[in-house]
């Protein structure tokens, strides 16, 4: 791969303090990157972040955005050497947000080609249990590579006549040059022999492969058990990145054999050598320099091309290093595959993505109104429509409804006159017969009321009025004729009488008021049934019908659980689904804290899922693993043995999920979840001895004792200042149950 991109200026130390103040708590300063690497040495970080969610991926873009500086992107470490100067932009290591598995169930999908789901975070060895234990084939050369799916997938890692690029089908990554997600087809990647065109820019989320399922009396567990005594015998251990040089024609030309014909095995220069075991291995003593790795890697390739031709490049990352610097090692630092076609290529890819995901939908017409861009429905309107659109707003320039230009008023009741037969009369003037005047039709069943039927709105302190100059109070036929002489000034009473007068002769004809309660009675009636109806037809249209499900914060959760929700939900209503009950059911699963359902109309439901993260596991007395959270709480009992998780050695008991383990585990738990980035390499795991006895064993083989479980958070901090002062190679044991370190040397 190549190394990060060299930046456009040397980074400053303001730059430094920029990036670390956007950061925050996020980030720390000068943290050595030896720990998180394979090879165990090298110099620190001038900034280390640990990422432990999405959130802290966005704010590493945006100090990025404001800082142009470096970014390391370090998975498992296993096939990168840092340089003894360090690295001067930020590292990034990954917590366990990443690291989730999804494998399918044989009789999901018959006769196809399964396809599994591996966070970036997943070790290939987990990895390769994993799909195995499920019946799945494909993946098991992983069992011997120590590095992550995220690692794998950018360097396109293989062994034993398979790789990544054979079974990958698309990967989620996270550009943090541009602070977004995108999918990717595998044909996208530029994947090549050990290499991709992904940079340091390009976070591994997750990735999709397509495997095979196992046949009949096929043993996969047979086949790793196979990989890793192979990889025992041939390879050898300590601090090491694997193969260091790609072979010059895979298949036919092997690197590690080209060494050897070299005579350079057990080669040395300083704290570096040549692999005694195998040729193309360089190992690095313990407290060694990465400047005699590069210095051992320097003189191998001379070596080599000198007495075969052939050019080897580096299979490991190189980081920090400056060939200007080290103009001795200038051939191993550039030798490096060149992948900038297709990385140039991949960016367009992703720039083309960025566009269509931006851009607005192409089937909305378009119009420019005072230089912004607005929707146009203009296109769904008749020209008649728009024609008198443009007529009624021309006569107002304030974009307003024009005002009748006449005050001429015809009052009708449409239950006792006839239209045709009432005479046109002037309301203000008493004149007949205009051929300008405006018909109100007064009809008790459609009226709105006004202040006059009922008091005014106490709160707003408002009427609504008839858009007409002349206010017209209207009133039940028995108060008739004082609403009508209200309406008349006393110098018209004798134009507006002969309509009185012909009002109340119709409205005093038997049965007209019982006909006008029976014909409100049968409307009230049919409203309320056309209510109920409508109510009826539109929860049984399928237009409102749930259709489309997504799922949000799933990584653990039971997936037959989750597709039995969603099924549930599919073909319901988005009006009276009762998400309540689906709610319950979902956090019945042991992995999920809370749910919660939204539904959006016109047929769409959103699951929000928010789970508990495992934290630690420990072995019951049935040889099952139980997986706990910080609370105590058994989040899965598994067959095999989730390594990703830090180990509470001893025997528990045999709970099942969901139930909750004793104070000493939780407490365990807790530490485990606590311990800093900076010492987490050195525990090997915890341990329960009883009630009143949590311990941590140090990969130094130190011993500390934590008491009772109580007080856990002081207690670490002690053992954590401590070990920062003291090299636990000479620690015996730590003893930190009384409160004040007790320290006992080797």
């Amino acid at each position: 791969m190549s190394t990060p991109r060299a930046a456009k200026r040397p980074i400053t130390s303001e730059d430094i303090e920029r990036a670390a103040e956007i950061l925050g708590d996020r980030a720390r300063r000068d943290v050595s990157l030896a720990p998180f690497t394979t090879y165990r040495v090298g110099g620190s970080a001038a900034l280390h972040v640990h990422i432990s969610s999405m959130e802290d991926l966005h704010q590493v873009s945006e100090a990025l955005a404001e800082v142009d500086m470096d970014v390391l992107v370090i998975g498992r470490g296993s096939n990168m050497l840092v340089s003894d100067a360090g690295f001067s932009g930020v590292a990034l290591t990954f917590g366990a947000f990443a690291d989730y598995i999804d494998l399918p169930q044989k009789d999901d999908y018959p006769g196809t080609a399964p396809l599994a789901l591996f966070g970036g975070s997943v070790t290939l060895p987990v990895a390769a249990r994993q799909s195995v234990k499920r019946g799945l084939t494909g993946l098991e050369w992983g069992v011997g590579v120590p590095g992550s799916i995220g690692g794998a997938v950018r360097m396109n890692a293989g062994g034993h006549g398979s790789d990544m690029a054979s079974s990958l089908e698309s990967v989620r990554v996270f550009h943090l040059r541009k602070g977004r997600e995108f999918e990717l087809e595998t044909d996208d990647l530029g994947l090549r022999f050990r290499g991709s065109a992904l940079t340091d820019h390009h976070v591994v989320l997750s990735a999709t492969l397509r495997l095979g399922w196992l046949s009949e009396g096929d043993s996969g567990e047979d086949r790793l058990t196979e990989i890793v005594r192979w990889r025992r015998e041939n390879q050898p251990g300590g601090q090491n990145a694997g193969s260091v040089f790609v072979n010059p024609v895979p298949g036919e030309v092997s690197a590690g054999a080209l060494i050897d014909e070299c005579g350079l095995r057990g080669f040395r220069i300083g704290t570096a050598q040549v692999s005694e075991k195998h040729a193309n291995f360089i190992q690095a003593d313990e407290g060694g320099l990465s400047h005699d790795v590069v210095a051992v890697m320097a003189e191998v390739r001379r070596r080599v091309y000198e007495q075969h031709g052939h050019q080897l490049r580096s299979e490991i990352r190189l980081v920090g290093f400056d060939a200007e610097a080290n103009p001795q090692f200038a051939d191993v630092l550039s030798s490096e595959s060149d992948t900038s076609v297709a990385t140039i290529r991949l960016e367009q890819i992703i720039e083309r993505i960025f566009s269509s995901e931006s851009r607005p939908d192409a089937s909305i017409p378009m119009s420019v109104l005072s230089g912004s861009q607005l929707p146009s429905q203009e296109a769904d309107l008749s020209p008649e429509v728009l024609d008198e659109l443009r007529e009624a707003f021309a006569k107002d320039p304030t974009g307003g409804i024009a005002q009748p230009e006449t005050s001429r008023v015809v009052i009708v009741d449409p239950s006792i006159v006839e239209i045709e037969s009432v005479e046109e009369v002037d309301v203000t003037t008493g004149e007949t017969g205009s051929s300008s005047t405006r018909v109100v039709i007064v009809d008790e069943d459609l009226r709105q009321s006004t202040d006059d039927d009922f008091p005014a709105d106490t709160q707003s302190k408002t009427v609504h009025h008839a858009p007409t100059s002349t206010r017209v109070r209207i009133f039940d036929e028995d108060g008739l004729d004082v609403s009508l002489a209200e309406i008349v000034e006393p110098a018209q009473w004798g134009a507006a009488s002969s309509i009185r007068n012909r009002l109340m002769r119709v409205a005093k004809r038997s049965g007209a008021a019982p006909k006008n309660r029976r014909k409100q009675l049968l409307i009230a009636i049919a409203s309320v049934v056309g209510f109920f109806s409508l109510l009826i037809v539109v929860l049984a249209s399928p237009i409102f019908s749930v259709r489309n499900v997504k799922v949000e914060g799933v990584r653990y959760a039971n997936s037959e659980l989750m597709e039995s929700v969603i099924s549930s939900l599919k073909g319901e209503s988005v009006l009276t689904v009762d998400i309540n009950v689906l709610q319950d059911r979902l956090e019945s699963d042991p992995w999920i804290e809370s749910s919660r359902i939204k539904t959006y109309l016109p047929s769409t439901a959103i699951i929000e899922i928010n789970e508990r993260l495992p934290a630690a596991w420990f072995v019951g007395v049935d040889n099952r693993a139980r997986v706990i959270d910080v609370d105590g709480l058994v989040l899965a009992v598994l067959d095999g043995r989730p390594t990703e998780y830090m180990l509470i050695d001893g025997v528990g008991p045999n709970l099942i999920a969901g139930a909750t383990a004793a104070p000493e585990y939780r407490a365990a738990a807790q530490l485990a979840q606590s311990i800093p980035v900076e010492i987490q390499t050195l525990v090997k795991n915890l341990g329960v001895g009883g009630s009143d006895s949590v311990t941590m064993t140090l990969t130094t083989g130190t011993l500390v004792k934590f008491g009772e479980p109580v007080d856990m958070r002081n207690k670490l901090v002690n053992v954590v200042v401590l070990l920062r002062r003291q090299d636990p190679n000479g620690i015996l044991e730590i003893d930190v149950s009384g409160g004040t370190p007790v320290v006992k040397s080797a």
